[in-house]
């Protein structure tokens, strides 16, 4: 029987800050920082399932390329 890997590519809040934190800045971000930008719409887009905060790994990088601008 197959067994199929659910959620695979979604990330929780805790990770999300951790990673894109060290990699944009050197240091980790606050989960509080992703909390701030989802009440201000800044953020990526964000699903909750409970208690809990996931974020696509797709979204994140469409979210990502959004931020870019033009020199």
């Amino acid at each position: 029987m197959a067994t199929t890997e659910i959620a695979t590519n979604y990330i929780p809040r805790k990770q999300l800050a951790k990673e894109l934190g060290t990699r944009l800045r050197g240091r980790p971000y606050s989960e509080f920082t992703l909390i701030a930008w989802e009440k201000d719409g800044k953020g990526p887009p964000a699903t909750r399932i409970g208690r809990d905060v996931v974020y696509r790994a797709s979204s994140v990088e469409k979210w990502l390329l959004s931020q870019e601008s033009a020199a």
